[in-house]
């Protein structure tokens, strides 16, 4: 016999780091490598070896096959601000402690933004979820 299905959708909740690291990360570092290239004129190659990724993975970023091209960065337009600044440090040759700090504020910034409780239906949690507000 065949079970029943609920009548209502079964959602799980990831955490919000989960929901950093596989969205707001990538559309970031997509934003870097862009500004490094179109911005800096730097070549693939060298923006590859700053970020510590590959060259095939640079021109994926540029040309918006990975990352989910633009409708994150448009939901959360603090992304292309903290990779202007990420980018001029890159450029100015700060180490990457110094550029993984604006990298850090980032993510806290843009996980206390009320957008992001809506992207994940944690604002909406009727247990009154906070979680992406706590330091």
């Amino acid at each position: 016999m065949l079970a029943k299905t609920a009548p209502f959708a079964v959602h799980t909740m990831k955490t919000p780091c989960e929901i950093v690291v596989g969205k707001i990360l990538p559309a970031l570092r997509a934003s870097v490598v862009k500004e490094l290239s179109r911005k800096h004129h730097m070549k693939q190659s060298d923006i590859a070896k700053k970020l510590g990724i590959t060259q095939a993975s640079v021109s994926q970023y540029l040309s918006a096959t990975r990352a989910g091209g633009t409708k994150i960065t448009e939901s959360f337009p603090k992304i292309k601000t903290y990779a202007n600044e990420i980018a001029n440090r890159i450029v100015a040759g700060d180490s990457k402690l110094e550029w993984f700090d604006v990298l850090c504020k980032a993510c806290q910034d843009i996980r206390s933004d009320d957008e992001f409780c809506r992207m994940q239906k944690i604002a909406s949690n009727p247990s009154g979820c906070d979680v992406c507000k706590k330091d």
